[in-house]
């Protein structure tokens, strides 16, 4: 269970966010990744400074000269780091950033790729790990929006409601709550996480997020390399 949980909060915080995360608009990569051992190896460093710039952050490499403001004070940057967890047979990274007291405010959703050769696996792999990225979208502050302003699943993206639409409750566990039908039988499972009514929900092979959006739960996560979202009807 233990396994379970830490692997869902890794993978899925990509929508948990702090309190104070909207204040920042600097992003700090560094020139190299401490699991690898070169410079912009596979290019791993200079996709990542592309893709928060493309979302309209200022990103610096650490070794660049920063402007005034971010010199005068680190504090106002989160700094990016790439996370490898990697099997025999398969090539896992996830991007976390960090604010300047080394705490995670941010987890990617993390990227895999079953490629022999790395060069290929790591820019396959981080393909995902981008994806997962373009849920980060810059405010007329320059910071970032929380889930709380996220607008619901696409007619596109939304599946068959859990359990076909049936009425699921919630039966508090350790950590969180199980999801029962009528029967009853156990649906899935939601887990605490710092952020109030936002659950790291596991569903058989399935592990996501569940949260709600105009008074309604939905379930998401990712089923080859592609968003999945489920609505819940949840009875708390």
């Amino acid at each position: 269970m233990k396994k379970v949980l830490l692997f869902a909060v890794l993978l899925f915080s990509t929508f948990v966010f702090s309190q104070n995360v909207s204040d920042y608009k600097y992003i700090i990569v560094p020139k190299k990744f401490s699991f690898l051992n070169k410079e912009n190896l596979y290019n791993m460093n200079s996709l990542t400074k592309s893709v928060f710039e493309n979302l309209g952050y200022e990103v610096y490499y650490d070794m660049d000269v920063f402007p005034q403001e971010l010199a005068e004070n680190r504090c106002r940057a989160l700094f990016a780091d790439m996370v490898e967890n990697n099997t025999i047979f398969m090539t896992k990274i996830k991007i976390e950033l960090k604010d300047c007291k080394n705490q995670v405010v941010y987890v990617s959703a993390e990227g895999e790729s079953r490629e022999k050769e790395y060069a290929k696996a790591y820019v396959q792999a981080f393909r995902m790990v981008g994806k997962s990225l373009e849920n980060l979208k810059s405010n007329p502050k320059g910071g970032f929006v929380t889930t709380d302003s996220m607008p619901g699943p696409s007619k596109e993206e939304l599946v068959q409601p859990i359990a076909n639409g049936k009425q699921l409750f919630a039966q508090p566990i350790m950590n969180g709550f199980q999801l029962v039908d009528s029967s009853p039988k156990v649906i899935m499972k939601l887990f605490k996480t710092s952020k109030a009514n936002f659950y790291i929900g596991q569903k058989e092979s399935q592990q996501g997020v569940v949260f709600p959006v105009n008074n309604e739960w939905f379930f998401e996560y990712y089923q080859n390399e592609k968003l999945v979202s489920e609505k819940l009807e949840i009875k708390f």
